[in-house]
């Protein structure tokens, strides 16, 4: 031996190739490590798991309550909601939102209200595309009280949710070897399954109060998955979704003139995991053809996210931007960076019929 190995054609020392071989282990020990942090973080993940759930709080009717079925001014209402988080630093989350629902007037007495819909929602998270579908059916109904100034009502929802992930995407310590990471060697991982559904359901209350023109107050409670159905890949865990809980309130006030402001609660709790929105949404009227108002708010989101959003309304549509600011201690990370979100809602109203003005043609007495 003379002290000399050839690697790839070229020439190293024996020392030399010693400390290549002490480097190459500590970055195999430290994938290893690093794949046991991400695998600790996503069972803690899961431990303390929670919903899709969206800064626009107030554009996800549906997803907040099913009280919230129907409660609209119109016929037909369709909602879109798009949010990405965390692209900032990782592929974390990518959620769409949809729904729609009718609402129908004097369905048992002259000022009630009552309420068909069904909303969908999907998620994709990680590199390893970990996918949530939902698809929900729902009703609700409002019973006035003093001659409909008060609104008293109660919603149901109930369907089906699906979760899968691609394990061919995911990368796992045994394949990683003295020479890097080999895609196509076994990850000794078994897998009894990679997806799994389960049956979902939801039930929500609401107070609708309109006792002067220049002011509305809305409040309700809300529970998602009353039942704890089960959730996981292997079948022997006895993993299950824990039940939601969501307080929320608004309000609706004509502080001068085309000017009005909406202050807004919202409080969720899901096993370990609480949040507490609370900010307001400002609209200036505009024209009532056209470009009828502009939005504009700010939200806090307790010791995580500062919120601005803004938008508009033109003719039957509103869209509204957010901007998530991280104040978390993800924010060394993050430098703030949260995500972007967008809602689209349409109402539409049928037509009036045009009444014909009341005539009484007088007697000719000549």
């Amino acid at each position: 031996m003379n002290g000399e190995l050839k690697v790839r054609g070229k020439k190293i020392t024996m020392s030399t190739a010693r400390n290549k071989k002490n480097i190459i282990f500590v970055i195999h020990m430290s994938k290893y490590f690093y794949i046991s942090a991400i695998l600790l973080f996503l069972a803690a993940a899961t431990t303390f798991a929670q919903d899709i759930h969206f800064s626009q709080f107030y554009s996800t009717p549906l997803q907040t309550s099913p009280a919230n079925i129907g409660n609209f001014d119109g016929d037909w209402r369709a909602v879109l909601n798009n949010k990405n988080q965390w692209n900032s630093f990782t592929k974390a989350y990518r959620t769409f939102a949809g729904s729609v629902d009718y609402s129908h007037k004097s369905l048992f007495t002259n000022d009630d209200q009552s309420g068909l819909g069904i909303v969908i929602n999907r998620d994709v998270a990680g590199d390893g595309k970990f996918g949530t579908t939902q698809i929900m059916l729902g009703a609700a109904y409002y019973y006035p009280f003093l001659a409909g100034k008060i609104l008293a009502g109660a919603g149901l929802s109930a369907g089906y949710a699906h979760h899968g992930i691609q394990t061919d995407r995911l990368n796992f310590g045994n394949q990683y070897v003295t020479d890097g990471y080999d895609p196509n060697r076994d990850s000794g991982e078994q897998w009894q399954k990679t997806s799994f559904g389960y049956f979902d359901c939801a039930i929500g209350t609401n107070m609708i109060l309109r006792l002067k023109d220049n002011w509305t107050a809305e409040a309700g409670f809300s529970v998602a998955h009353p039942h704890q159905p089960h959730k996981a890949f292997l079948g022997s865990t006895d993993s299950r979704l824990p039940a939601k809980w969501i307080v929320h309130a608004t309000g609706d006030i004509n502080v001068k003139d085309d000017f009005w402001i909406a202050p807004m609660f919202y409080s969720m709790v899901q096993q370990k995991y609480l949040e507490f929105d609370i900010g307001a949404l400002g609209r200036m009227n505009v024209n009532p053809v056209g470009l009828q108002a502009v939005y504009f708010g700010i939200f806090a989101r307790t010791s995580d996210a500062g919120i601005l959003c803004a938008g508009v309304q033109y003719h039957n549509v509103r869209f509204l931007v957010n901007y998530d600011i991280n104040l978390s201690k993800l924010t060394s990370i993050s430098r703030g960076n949260g995500g972007i979100e967008l809602s689209l809602i349409y109402i539409y109203s049928k037509p009036k019929p045009l009444e014909t003005p009341y005539y009484r043609k007088c007697p000719e007495f000549m």
